[in-house]
This record gives C-alpha cells, sequence and structure tokens, in this order.
C-alpha cells in the first residue's frame, strides 16, 4: 500500500531496467513487461541472473515505445520527465548494442556487468550517493564502480524492509552539510554533490540527459535523500519560437578550465568580516538561482540582487558582508573567475555536452540506421535544450562556447543542417541559428562565410510548401545579411538574380501555400538586408532586378510604411559596429539612377518627399540620420523631375538655410561634430548642383 510521488507500484516477482542509482534510495527503472519507467525503492528489489541481450533491448525498446505513445496523446510533445528518461533509455540501448558478443555462447560470461541484470539484495549498496553513472549519450562512465551502471532487478518474494522515509522538504536539507542517512548507517560519506556552498555537481551534472531534469534530481536531494527525486514538472515556458534580439547584459558564470567541486568553507567560522566574503559569492548565487530555478540568467541576477539587497536592510550586522556580495555581482567581469576556481557553470557543462553528442550524432552512421523516431525525440531533445540555453544563460558563457575552436560546434550544426532534411529537426536549426546570431557579431559573420547562406537561399526556392520554415528561413537569412558585411564571392551562384527576382515575385504575387501573408513583410525584410552589403549601384544585383521587373507597388507600399514609422526593421540587433540604415539605404540606391527611380509612382513621391523634408526640419544637429535624410533628398533631386513640381520647396529650403547657419558646438563628441560637418557639405553640393533652390 505504500505510494510516493513519481514511484511505481510493483508486486513480487516483477522484474525491472534499472537505468539509474538516482541515490541510494531511489533507483530509476523501467518495468520489463509494460516498459513504464519510474523509480522504485532500491531496499525492495534483488539483482538477478543476466539475461539475454535480446530481452534488454526488448525491455528498453518497450520503454521507448511507450513513452512516446504517453507522448503522442499530448500531441506529440515530450514533457521535461520524458526527454530525460528517453536520453537514458538510447544511450543504454546503444551501449547494450555495442556489447553484443560474435558468439551466443559469450553471452553469458563476456558480458560486462554493466548489462547484468540486477535484483534487489540485502547487500548495503555503495556510498554512491547522486553520482551519475553515464552521460546522456557519451558512453563513458564517470565513477569506476560498476554498481552505477544501469541492469535488471527483481522484487523478491517476501521485501522485509521498511519504506524510506520521506526527508524534509528541499529547502531545508540544504541547510545540512553532512547529513545522516535515514538507516542510520554513518559509513557512506556524503557524495561530491553535497560539497560546497552548492549542492549541485559540478562534475556529473553535465553527464545528464536534459539540464532542467538536473536541476531536480540534483540539487534537491543533497542529502542523498530517501524519497524518489522529483519528476521535473516544474511550471516552465517553452522555448520560445524565436530568440530574443536585445543581448543580456555581459556577465560572469564560469571560468576556463573544468575541475572538481571546491572544499566547503568550514560552517562554524569564527569571523564574520566582510574581508571573508568572497567575491565570488555573487556569481555562485546567481548560478544555484539559475540551476535550481529555471530562471534565465538575467532574471537571477536580478533575483540575486533583489534578496542580498533586502537581507542587508533586515539584518544590520550582516551589512557589510552582504554589501560585498552586491558588488561583486556587478565587479567581477571576468569569467574566470566569476565562479570559485574549479567550479564549472552548469550551462557551460550542457553545452558541450551538447555540441560534442551532436557532433558524433552526425558523424556516426550507425545511428542514424536506427529506428527514425528514436533519432528524432534525441536530437529534439538535444536542441531545444540548446535553444533554452542560448537563450536563457550567460551571455558571455555562451559566446565564449560557441566560439571555441574557431566555432567548430557552430559550423558543426551548420554542416548538420545540411544532411538533415527532416522538417522539425531544421525548424529547430534555424531557431538554433537565430539565437547564435542573437549573441554576437562574430557567429553572424560565421555564419555568413559558412555554406549556411547558400543552403538556405536554395531551400527558400526549392521547399515552398512547409510555410513555416519559409518563415524561419527567411527570417535567419535577414539575420545573417543584417550586418552589412561582404557575401563571400561564391555565394553568388545562389544569392543571384534569380533569388532576388523570386523575392520580389512572393512580395508582389504572394504564395498559396502562405494564407496569412506573412511572407511578403518577412521577404521584404530579406531584400533590405542582403541590399546592405551591395556598396556600387550600378552592379547592385537588387537594382539591377528591380529595373527589370519594374512594377513593384506591394514592395514601394510597404517600403513608405516603413519609413513613415521611421524603423528599420533589419536593425534587430545592437552589435557593432552597426550597420546602414537599411530603408535609406535602399532607397538612396533607387534613386541613385532615373531607371531604378521609376519604380515609385508620383503620389507615392510626394509623401516619401513629405517624410524627408519633415526630417531634415525635426532631427537634431549631429544626428547621422539627418545625414541621411539629406542624402536621400539630393538623390530624389537628380534622379526625378523634382524641380518642375518642386514640392515642399519653400520648408526643405528653410532647412537648408538653417543647417549652413549652425555653429559649432565645443561639448558635443567627435562623431556628432563629423555629422554636422557632412550635413553642410551636402547642403552646399545641392547648392552648386541646383543654384535656383539658394534664396541668396
Amino acid at each position: 500500500g505504500f505510494r510516493e510521488p513519481n514511484s511505481l507500484r510493483f508486486s513480487a516477482g516483477e522484474s525491472f531496467l534499472i537505468l539509474e542509482r538516482s541515490n541510494q534510495h531511489w533507483w530509476l527503472g523501467s518495468r520489463c513487461c509494460s516498459g513504464e519507467t519510474g523509480y522504485i525503492p532500491a531496499s525492495y528489489i534483488e539483482k538477478i541472473q543476466a539475461p539475454e541481450q535480446d530481452e534488454v533491448l526488448q525491455s528498453i525498446d518497450r520503454a521507448i515505445e511507450g513513452i512516446h505513445n504517453m507522448a503522442m496523446k499530448n500531441g506529440g510533445k515530450y514533457n521535461l520527465e520524458q526527454r530525460e528518461v528517453l536520453q537514458k533509455l538510447i544511450h543504454h540501448r546503444k551501449e547494450t548494442l555495442s556489447r553484443r558478443s560474435p558468439t551466443p555462447s559469450n553471452h553469458k560470461q563476456g558480458i560486462p556487468s554493466s548489462s547484468s541484470e540486477l535484483s534487489l539484495s540485502h547487500t548495503p549498496q555503495p556510498p554512491n550517493g547522486l553520482s551519475r553513472a553515464f552521460s546522456c549519450q557519451g558512453g563513458e562512465p564517470i565513477a569506476d564502480s560498476t554498481e552505477n551502471v544501469p541492469g535488471l532487478y527483481q522484487v523478491p518474494p517476501q521485501p522485509r524492509r521498511a519504506a524510506p522515509i520521506t526527508p524534509p522538504p528541499p529547502e531545508k536539507r540544504r541547510e545540512t552539510r553532512h547529513p545522516v542517512s535515514p538507516s542510520g548507517s554513518a559509513h557512506s560519506p556524503d557524495p561530491p554533490a553535497a560539497v560546497g556552498p552548492s549542492p549541485s555537481l559540478s562534475s556529473a551534472s553535465s553527464h545528464s540527459g536534459s539540464t532542467h531534469s538536473v536541476i531536480s534530481s540534483d540539487v534537491s536531494l543533497p542529502s542523498a535523500g530517501s524519497t524518489p527525486p522529483p519528476v521535473p514538472s516544474r511550471a516552465k515556458a517553452p522555448p520560445p519560437p524565436l530568440p530574443d534580439p536585445s543581448p543580456s547584459l555581459p556577465a560572469q558564470l564560469a571560468p576556463s578550465k573544468k575541475g572538481p567541486a571546491p572544499q566547503p568553507h568550514p560552517t562554524d567560522s569564527p569571523t564574520h568580516s566582510s574581508a571573508s566574503v568572497s567575491m565570488t559569492t555573487g556569481a555562485e548565487l546567481i548560478e544555484l538561482v539559475r540551476k535550481n530555478t529555471g530562471l534565465s540568467y538575467e532574471m537571477s541576477r536580478i533575483a540575486v540582487g533583489v534578496v542580498v539587497g533586502h537581507l542587508q536592510t533586515t539584518i544590520p550586522n550582516a551589512a557589510a558582508e552582504l554589501e560585498q556580495v552586491l558588488l561583486s555581482l556587478v565587479e567581477s567581469k571576468d569569467l574566470s573567475v566569476a565562479l570559485p576556481r574549479g567550479q564549472v557553470c552548469h550551462d557551460e557543462q550542457r553545452l558541450e555536452v551538447i555540441f560534442g553528442d551532436l557532433a558524433r550524432h552526425r558523424d556516426d552512421a550507425q545511428q542514424r540506421s536506427w529506428a527514425l523516431y528514436e533519432d528524432h525525440a534525441l536530437i529534439s531533445c538535444y536542441l531545444e535544450e540548446l535553444l533554452q540555453i542560448l537563450t536563457d544563460a550567460d551571455p558571455e558563457v555562451c559566446k565564449r562556447m560557441c566560439r571555441a575552436n574557431h566555432s567548430e560546434a557552430v559550423l558543426s550544426l551548420v554542416s548538420y543542417y545540411q544532411m538533415e532534411h527532416r522538417v522539425s529537426l531544421r525548424l529547430l536549426l534555424l531557431k538554433v541559428f537565430g539565437a547564435m546570431c542573437g549573441l554576437d557579431a562574430s557567429l553572424i559573420s560565421t555564419l555568413l562565410n559558412s555554406i549556411l547562406p547558400m543552403e538556405l537561399a536554395r531551400d527558400l526556392q526549392t521547399d515552398t510548401q512547409e510555410h513555416q520554415k519559409m518563415c524561419y528561413t527567411a527570417l535567419v537569412l535577414a539575420m545573417i545579411f543584417c550586418m552589412g558585411e561582404q557575401v563571400p564571392y561564391r555565394h553568388y551562384d545562389h544569392l543571384n538574380s534569380s533569388f532576388v527576382q523570386f523575392l520580389l515575385d512572393v512580395i508582389e504575387d504572394g504564395l498559396p501555400s502562405d494564407p496569412t501573408e506573412q511572407l511578403p513583410d518577412l521577404f521584404i525584410n530579406l531584400l533590405l538586408a542582403f541590399n546592405l552589403h551591395l556598396t556600387v549601384p550600378d552592379s547592385n544585383t537588387v537594382m539591377q532586378t528591380l529595373i527589370k521587373r519594374h512594377n513593384v507597388k506591394t514592395l514601394t507600399e510597404k517600403i513608405l510604411l516603413l519609413l513613415n514609422r521611421g524603423e528599420d526593421p533589419v536593425c534587430v540587433f545592437k552589435h557593432a559596429p552597426p550597420a546602414p540604415h537599411s530603408i535609406l539605404k535602399f532607397l538612396q540606391d533607387v534613386f541613385s539612377s532615373r531607371d531604378s527611380a521609376d519604380i515609385f509612382y508620383h503620389t507615392d513621391m510626394m509623401v516619401m518627399i513629405d517624410i524627408a523634408v519633415r526630417q531634415i526640419s525635426d532631427l537634431s544637429p549631429g544626428d547621422k540620420l539627418r545625414m541621411e535624410y539629406l542624402s536621400l533628398m539630393h538623390a530624389i533631386m537628380r534622379s526625378t523631375d523634382y524641380m518642375q513640381h518642386q514640392h515642399r520647396l519653400p520648408d526643405l529650403q528653410a532647412a537648408l538655410e538653417r543647417i549652413l547657419g549652425e555653429e559649432d558646438d565645443p561639448g558635443e563628441d567627435e562623431s556628432s561634430a563629423t555629422a554636422r560637418q557632412m550635413d553642410k557639405l551636402i547642403v552646399q553640393q545641392i547648392y552648386k548642383e541646383f543654384p535656383q533652390i539658394s534664396r541668396n
């Protein structure tokens, strides 16, 4: 009649495949007959004779199928618990397959204990505590003890042990540095998980299948507690469809190299001076909050600041020490010293595991021959977790991991995108690339110079039925072009006039697969971004294609709308150096010749002149945008019949005269002073070419 949360009901004689010894009291197992997965009290089961490999595989396959069936009932979506268990099952399946003996006679004696069927005996378990046996895909044991290895167990006919006692809530257990085992056996040392100011595992947590699952099982059981590790049931927002383009504040979490967890400071230290407060305390608190709650790095930093600030006011005796903690939140900029020496932040560990396993997966032909659903679920888990980390973690950690080894991990994902044709996985990869673009301009440059732009351009034109994938493809391509960096020459095999013509056709005529008409706006943004790097109007592919097509009414109307709003839809990041304003750059290119200037109707031209004159009059001296609008107005006067209709000429004349009469401001910065001088030069050039405009 005993029943704990997350545990399996069972009766005597049932067999289980043990996937993980989560702690010394509760083990994660899969029921052999049905594949149902959950936690089992270790004291109720005993090790049994090793079965044939095929029986183990059948048990694993039943468990995998059971998880897929549960996910299908939920619309095909896997929750965090299912993702972690699925990764463990697939890893165990791969390990079992790799140990298959060439002859049946070798099955019994040649199989290492890792594939044996284990049942619950009366012998005390080794003090492995929370240590993880395997990474979810790496296949390398963390500990030498074979007792950590998954295997088969059976419930004996007459279990005599009492069910483990439920420990106190996690928040109280965290206060105990050296908990006593509920069974009273004091000979077992605490596992590494309980060492240091953080009860988390610094070396083993990188080997879990899911960062969210690790948070639950690693941190909530510092005392090797006697209740099943909680299923990751925290309310957690799903990965956003697109990364937040606004970059987070740079901060610090990880040192430059891995190592063991730090030794704990004595809890009964007699000194309480502020000098004893380590400057790593703030980073440690941020790490603990992020790992335990799933909050983003920025929200974790805010939470730590609010709590420490409140404690400072409510505990005056500790005000000086807490002030040091607050200072450490803002002063410690060097990632290598943000955490104590040897401690690696959890996000960095997970990125290392995910990048490594995805690279191995790409190169593993055998794994790609597995059943498709296994392959798909595992990669989805990794990509979703990767997207979550890139979106929520400390951006400095993400940038460093992505740029490591000449951006090897990024380029590996690019080559995987090229070989992966399943739409759902390509969508996840596109979201990951978008998140990387939001991190750093150098990562955008890496993607631009890879094969990805060519692959995306080809994919956009050939697979027009997958509406969602087309939207994300256009968005990521626009991000890749948004800095205006020169495109490698080889890319023009795909980024040619046919590509621009395709974009214009969809903008003007739409696609049957796009009933909501999202693609025209996305394609306009892509066209504007692509045009940024084309600096010579005479050889500009976009302008040449516009001249040939000529009728681009939808494009011109939407460009005018964007111009009136003063928006630059391409400028979604704050990377340096900033690219030119894409709308103004496009219009300046259009009005660089009479042939391309003809794409605008007369009434549209009047509206554009209204906007340009208003901005020239309203923008402040030294504002670089004013210089861009002056250049646009100058181009309009050159390539159209402006001098015949002279629309808004008095207002324009007044603005030009005021600009020429502006005095230098000794207090302004150098860039503003330069922009002001450029404005005067443009006005003088206008007067030189069109002397009739000058009132003098």
